[in-house]
């Protein structure tokens, strides 16, 4: 962690500069001739020639973003009274609500008349009682709550029922998109006791991209107490949590919505019954098999509402919100091959089978009547059942659109305006079955190039980058770049971008830097981050500044902080500090640690605890070690072990879910904080003492070393009472350390100076020691050999 924090009103004077000068440079750019002498044209002109960039999209963007304030003034009151005025309160708000909740399987005729035609009775899970705490416990602060399971767990209902107990009294303005929500945070709407629903929050993350700044605006209480609530399928979190393995996954930024995405979901803390009911952003597990005591509650309801009997006596393994919501009868419609080959019911099936190869393939909803055409053909003809009929499609489509039970059906159709079909939503329960089930009729289809080739002559151009993005993801590198080829050449930015990184990653970075270029040109601010990153790539470092310089103007919060870094690392610690205090006041978590980080060690305890208290609000490990060492200095333990014990919390969960972002092992200046509030909160429970503490701190070491940290396996050979257990963990410390200062030496300098690496170093020398007590003298002169040589790699000239 990096950073130093100014006095207050010199960065607030720096920031109100940057400002004024962004909004000039737009105003000259878009035409506007200052009044006055002529002097002030020319130093106009001097200052748009410093910050003006290729682009005019760019520039206009930023213009509309600093001018016209009593403009801006107007809508925030606008909008407020039009989402107060049209927002119906939580009690009132189920009808909407139940609009997200899977139709369930038909009441029979004859049932008693009160019991609801939508709903049926409400089986209570084992989790309602911690959700609603956290609920209650947040109603001051706000917060991030998301649900994850399996389709048709139950977890809409769950999280609504939650809601009607804890706030009923609370608005939900309808907010549908992400630059929806973002708008009314960059506005500075006044949202304070209300629910912002979040369904399906993968789909916050597609073309209208929600972003991790107005999350964190709001989830630090900026516009009033605002509870954000959503759900989500777990195979589509592990998704998100992936993304940053994608075309663009080697240390340099990323494409928007996938990182907005995985730093989204990264601040949520996984709920366990300890350390998790102070998180301001955490995430529920809802299980799709009911547990011995919800069942025991499914057969009391069983009673009163005869669609709980009717599940309970179909459910397999205690999947009754499954079965209610028609789970088998949809498996069923799509697999079960009865009657003749030829016919509305195979080639229903058939279109089902490419409305799901589509979403395979990265297509987003809705899925076109074409695509869902040409694949089905496809599929059909490869198992030499091609349609007799010319007309086949309309009684295909009726068929697969058929409600099964109720208003459960397999596909159904999405209005673009009355009377215009933009195409066709499959069942989320048909397509989780079609990732999970082996042989599923979608994988001949998948395995096949024309599926491909079908899929992009049809898909909507605006589909390509996605579809590109599904093919790079699952190892067709070649066809997602022609993808994204030709996406770039209708115009597409996005896939321009794709096409740098992917280029990056290969070592090409000069045809990198030529798409980078091209996205630039078209106005794509993130666009100039990369192109930066490439250029210090390619050895070109005042390019590279400079084109960070011209993001980080234009509000790219992650080229603020990378310039923030690079500034430092030079030296230039007043101007990088003012980078990292924008994208502070942004929400930015790594520059607020970072400032907090810089601030303690200049002795400015009261500002290091304000921004690392942010920082650990939104979940940044880092900064819950920097805050747990300033509670444990000034002797504020209790605290202390809290907040390590948060972070280790996460760190522990983060290793746990996408252990390949820790491979190899990143070092301290990489991992978020991983592995510090790790090592602080081992040191912490050591201090305090008594058998059960320490022994909960090895456990905490074994976890990092087994990950090959090197402070924490040496910590463990120093603990070690068997000696060959201690001089084999002293061995793995030793060849950790060797690995982590062969790939990180200069960043460890950079960060933390020369005794960030002389403390690897020493654990180098140990092993030496220890080889030489033992009688090996060769050994430990090598091992003495390489610790010199990583001196040496970072001594000054």
């Amino acid at each position: 962690m990096r950073g130093r924090h100014g006095s207050g009103w010199a960065a607030a004077v720096a920031v109100a500069a940057g400002a004024l000068a962004v909004t000039a440079t737009a105003l000259l750019a878009a035409g506007y001739a200052p009044p006055g002498p002529a002097w002030t044209a020319i130093v106009a002109a001097a200052l748009l020639a410093v910050l003006a960039v290729p682009g005019k999209k760019a520039v206009e963007s930023l213009g509309s973003r600093w001018a016209e304030p009593v403009e801006r003034m107007n809508r925030r009151a606008a909008a407020r009274g039009a989402l107060l005025r049209d927002a119906p309160r939580v009690a009132d708000s189920g009808h909407r609500m139940a609009l997200s909740i899977h139709a369930a399987i038909p009441l029979p005729e004859g049932a008693d008349p009160a019991l609801s035609g939508s709903l049926p009775e409400y089986i209570a899970r084992g989790i309602d009682a911690n959700v609603r705490s956290w609920i209650k416990g947040h109603t001051r602060t706000g917060g991030l709550l998301v649900l994850v399971g399996p389709a048709a767990a139950g977890k809409t209902r769950s999280l609504y029922e939650a809601l009607r107990s804890e706030v009923p009294d609370w608005r939900v303005p309808e907010v549908t998109t992400g630059t929806q929500l973002n708008a009314l945070v960059d506005d500075g709407v006044d949202l304070q006791r209300c629910v912002l629903w979040l369904d399906e929050l993968q789909d916050y993350f597609t073309d209208e991209v929600l972003t991790v700044s107005a999350v964190r605006q709001l989830m630090l209480g900026r516009h009033g107490p605002v509870l954000l609530v959503a759900t989500i399928r777990t195979e589509e979190l592990e998704r998100l949590q992936s993304g940053q393995h994608g075309p663009e996954g080697e240390g340099g930024p990323r494409t928007a919505g996938r990182q907005h995405a995985r730093e989204v979901v990264k601040m949520l803390a996984r709920w366990s019954p300890q350390g998790t009911a102070s998180e301001r952003a955490v995430r529920f597990h809802v299980d799709s098999r009911l547990t011995a005591l919800e069942l025991a509650r499914a057969r009391e309801l069983a009673e009163i509402d005869p669609r709980i009997a009717s599940a309970l006596a179909g459910a397999e393994e205690g999947r009754i919100t499954a079965t209610l919501a028609g789970a088998p009868d949809l498996i069923e419609r799509w697999t079960l091959e009865a009657g003749a080959p030829y016919g509305p019911d195979a080639n229903g099936r058939a279109l089902i089978t490419a409305a799901l190869a589509a979403r395979h393939c990265g297509h987003p909803e809705p899925v076109p009547e074409r695509v869902l055409e040409s694949l089905a053909l496809l599929h059909l003809t490869a198992h030499g059942f091609a349609p007799r009929a010319a007309d086949w499609l309309a009684p295909a489509l009726a068929w697969a659109e058929e409600p099964i039970r109720g208003r459960i059906s397999a596909l159904s159709r999405s209005m673009a305006r009355p009377g215009v079909v933009a195409g066709f939503r499959v069942s989320d329960v048909l397509l989780q079955h079609s990732y999970a089930a082996r042989s599923a009729p979608t994988d001949s289809l998948l395995e096949r190039e024309d599926t491909w080739s079908a899929l992009l002559e049809h898909a909507e151009p605006t589909a390509r980058t996605a579809i590109g993005t599904a093919a790079d993801a699952q190892g067709r590198g070649e066809l997602a770049a022609r993808v994204w080829q030709a996406a770039a050449a209708d115009g597409d930015v996005r896939a321009m971008e794709h096409l740098g990184w992917r280029l990056s990653r290969h070592g090409r970075s000069h045809e990198a830097r030529e798409w980078f270029q091209r996205a630039v040109d078209e106005g794509s601010v993130s666009a100039m981050w990369a192109l930066g990153y490439c250029m210090h790539q390619l050895g070109d470092e005042d390019a590279g500044e400079t084109w960070m310089r011209r993001a980080a103007a234009l509000g790219s919060i992650g080229a603020m902080v990378d310039l923030g870094l690079r500034l430092f690392a030079r030296g230039a610690h007043e101007e990088g500090e003012h980078w990292y205090l924008v994208a502070a006041e942004e929400g930015e978590t790594t520059a607020m640690a970072n400032l907090g980080y810089q601030l303690a060690l200049r002795g400015d305890l009261d500002g290091a605890e304000e921004w690392n208290r942010r920082a650990g609000v939104l979940g940044h490990p880092g900064a819950m070690e920097n805050l747990a060492v300033l509670l444990s200095d000034r002797g504020d333990t209790a605290e202390a072990l809290e907040w390590s014990r948060r972070g280790a919390l996460r760190a522990r969960t983060m290793l746990e879910e996408h252990p390949q972002a820790f491979r190899p092992w990143p070092g301290e200046c990489s991992d978020d904080g991983v592995s510090a509030v790790v090592l602080e909160l081992a040191h912490l429970l050591v201090e305090l003492g008594g058998e059960e503490r320490e022994q909960e701190a090895l456990d905490w070491l074994l976890l990092l070393a087994e990950h090959d940290d090197p402070r924490a396996a040496s910590a463990l050979a120093d603990h070690a009472l068997d000696p060959a257990e201690a001089r084999r963990w002293r061995a793995r410390a030793a060849h950790s350390a060797d690995d982590l200062l062969a790939r990180q030496s200069r960043s460890l300098l950079h960060s933390y100076g020369q005794d960030a690496v002389r403390r690897h170093v020493d654990i180098i020398r140990a092993h030496a020691d220890a080889l030489a007590a033992e009688g090996d003298e060769a050994a430990a002169l090598t091992w003495l050999a390489k610790a010199e040589g990583h001196l040496s790699a970072v001594r000054p000239p």
